[in-house]
């Protein structure tokens, strides 16, 4: 609430040394007794409540001049959102232990869903590849969708390999018609292509090509690793194994992608280094979200005019049943 012309507040000040001045005028002819008669209760002056509601009226009536306003704030934000593709690797070799107690898929999922998680305005979509790709979720700001794809997702479900080149193309494929202001694909691997339709550096230039961006991320050792083989014993208890694996990866080809769709390549070797990863892809892409405040102001006025003027229709009512009667 505002007063538009606060100013006319002021003459409220000026109202005593008026009444002042009218009962001056006004005040009539008198012959002073000696004894003069105590006045009865029916005598009293009956001007005086007559001149408070004009008074009151006069009041009113200056604080519409006021013009009293109530304010609205609408603010509008203006959002030039993201859009992002994950790809995750679920080949069988993401079983592996070899950073930290969890393994190489457990510590993804569970980094990915808190990079998803603390986005906000950016379109998110998955794909899950091993000898195949698939979309478990296309872009969407659904993230409780895409969540749960991850989360749900299992090694197993496709066909075993690396098929890095197909998880990239149809990454590009799902990107290549958004009109987002940014589109970048996070590509998560932890081995060397040896599957798939499309090779990998093809799929990089066609991410530059649609001017996408890629990051790639290396997870896990190479050399000699080894892998957990799960199985159901006799008595119905789940008994793991460790089979000796050889963990092959191209590095030189995912820094190559990286670089000619001017993304960044990323080698993770502990647990911690996934999250300072993501940490660090989430800060390279930020959301331009630009907010403009209005400030709408309507008039208030209506009911102290309104009052202030019923009032002095009612003391102008008043005065004229006042002379009608001593009439």
């Amino acid at each position: 609430m505002r007063l538009a012309h606060w100013g006319f507040l002021l003459l409220l000040g000026l109202v005593p040394l008026f009444h002042r001045w009218w009962r001056a005028r006004n005040r009539p002819a008198r012959v002073v007794f000696p004894l003069a008669l105590p006045k009865s209760a029916a005598g009293r002056d009956p001007v005086l409540p007559l001149l408070l509601l004009r008074y009151l009226a006069l009041a009113l009536l200056l604080l519409a001049l006021a013009r009293p306003q109530t304010s609205y704030r609408k603010t509008e934000r203006n959002v030039s959102g993201i859009d992002i593709m994950m790809v995750m690797d679920f080949s069988a070799s993401m079983n592996i232990e070899d950073l930290g107690e969890r393994s190489r898929i457990a510590l993804a999922k569970e980094v990915m869903e808190k990079f998803i998680q603390n986005r906000a305005n950016d379109r998110i979509g998955f794909i899950a590849f091993s000898g195949e790709p698939v979309t478990l979720a296309p872009p969407t700001l659904d993230y409780g969708l895409v969540q749960k794809a991850v989360r749900d997702w299992e090694i197993g479900n496709l066909k075993d390999g690396t098929a890095i080149g197909d998880g990239l193309s149809l990454a590009v494929n799902r990107l290549r018609t958004s009109k987002a202001r940014s589109r970048v694909v996070v590509l998560l691997t932890d081995g060397d292509n040896n599957v798939g339709q499309v090779d990998p550096a093809t799929a990089g230039d066609l991410a530059a090509g649609y001017g996408i961006r890629v990051y790639t991320i290396a997870i896990g050792r190479e050399g000699r690793v080894r892998m957990p083989i799960r199985r159901q014993g006799a008595f119905g208890n789940a008994v793991t194994t460790y089979q000796w694996f050889d963990n092959a990866l191209n590095p030189e080809l995912l820094r190559q992608i990286a670089e000619q769709t001017h993304g960044r390549f990323y080698r993770v070797t502990d647990e911690g280094a996934l999250s300072r990863v993501f940490a660090e892809i989430d800060q390279l892409e930020k959301t331009e979200v630009k907010t403009t405040e209005k400030v709408r102001y309507e008039e208030s006025f209506q009911p102290a005019l309104k009052a202030g003027l019923g009032l002095l229709l009612v003391a102008l009512l008043l005065s004229w049943v006042g002379r009608r009667v001593l009439t």
